[in-house]
């Protein structure tokens, strides 16, 4: 006897697993009932570790320079449309004292993969960030580097690291990055910043040119098998000058699905609504709250960065979804019955029994 979807929404909320053709099954036959029993066990499940609180992450973006030519993304390097930016220590020593003053407690220091922004320098700016504002979290987005560099800026006070996987099915991967890019040392990097200690982030995109349900359940699986502390799931916007500048954006409602989902698989994950969300969804960041997310991202540069920081379309409405005032965003915030947590928020780990038994995952590793 088959297994009714909420049966299987049960079950994973239960196990915090499926069997990949039952994963495909709530993909591929996802309903009204379906979707919302789904968001209530997903809030329950929440609201268990972290109560109603959402914590709100202050995004620096240092640099829209990227050594890397992503086929989806407005900062890849053969683009030369776009004016290239770099932020200086002041600039981003300001926009921190901005950012704490109105609550800020986590600062994601992000960019394209520019090397500019040495090791050195790095760990110099991690070290200035955290001498001003010891109660506060960095948290960094800065591509693929070397083992020394995580670990030095792991040594002077970053606890934090996201590296999106993107899509866990190497063929899928090669049809979005260009050859000199490997899915395989993707994944290794994200192992190698899970054993320096970092809370690791990782995710993927929906609706990426190419992709299948077989694909996002890859994705999940993967996710299950990584354990990550932080998950970010956004939905593809399609890019002017780039190769899938005329593809069709990604769906808001199976992003906000999979959210619920990855709620149910990990616990415990601090679960990120992308500022992209706003662009196929109307208030879309409110309505995730109900799907078991609990942190969002606002930028603290000014709009003349966030408006040169283009990794998606400029006709995509920048100053909506970008956190532009993070007083608009704790409004959000309050308005759907949560509470606006002034504090780092980290991952809550569960008990040393409860860790042990779950790392039978370390054998997965690529």
């Amino acid at each position: 006897m088959s297994i009714s979807k909420i049966e299987l929404v049960d079950k994973l909320a239960v196990t915090n697993q499926l069997q990949d053709e039952e994963m495909a099954e709530l993909l591929k036959f996802r309903n009204k009932e379906t979707t919302e029993y789904l968001f209530n066990q997903a809030l329950k499940t929440k609201e268990k570790y972290y109560d109603k609180k959402i914590f709100i992450r202050g995004t620096i973006e240092l640099s829209n320079y990227c050594k890397n030519n992503c086929y989806y993304c407005g900062l890849q390097r053969n683009n030369n449309f776009i004016t290239r930016f770099r932020l200086d220590e002041n600039d981003i020593m300001k926009y921190c004292l901005d950012g704490y003053d109105k609550g800020i407690r986590t600062f994601v220091l992000t960019s394209g993969d520019d090397y500019y922004f040495t090791e050195n320098k790095v760990a110099d700016i991690i070290s200035m960030i955290k001498s001003s504002f010891p109660d506060c979290i960095v948290q960094l987005c800065l591509g693929e580097r070397p083992a020394s560099s995580y670990k030095k800026w792991f040594d002077v006070g970053a606890t934090r690291y996201l590296l999106w996987h993107e899509t866990a099915n190497d063929s899928h991967f090669k049809k979005i990055h260009p050859p000199d890019m490997s899915l395989l040392k993707r994944k290794q990097a994200l192992w190698r910043l899970k054993e320096t200690g970092y809370q690791v982030g990782s995710g993927f995109m929906v609706g990426t040119p190419y992709q299948t349900v077989a694909d996002v359940v890859e994705d999940l699986s993967f996710i299950k098998t990584l354990n990550p502390q932080i998950v970010h799931i956004s939905p593809f916007l399609p890019t002017v000058h780039t190769r899938f500048e005329h593809e069709r954006s990604g769906n808001g409602d199976m992003t906000l699905y999979l959210m619920g989902i990855v709620r149910l698989m990990l616990p415990r994950v601090l679960l990120t609504a992308d500022p992209t969300l706003e662009n196929v969804i109307p208030d879309a960041r409110r309505k995730s709250f109900a799907a078991g997310v609990n942190e969002v991202f606002a930028s603290l540069a000014p709009d003349e960065v966030k408006n040169y920081f283009n990794v998606y379309n400029k006709r995509h409405n920048i100053k909506n979804c970008s956190g532009d005032d993070v007083t608009r965003m704790c409004q959000k915030i309050e308005e759907s019955n949560n509470i606006v947590a002034v504090e780092a928020g980290d991952y809550i780990y569960p008990p040393k029994e409860e860790k042990l038994y779950g790392q039978i995952h370390r054998i997965m590793r690529p």
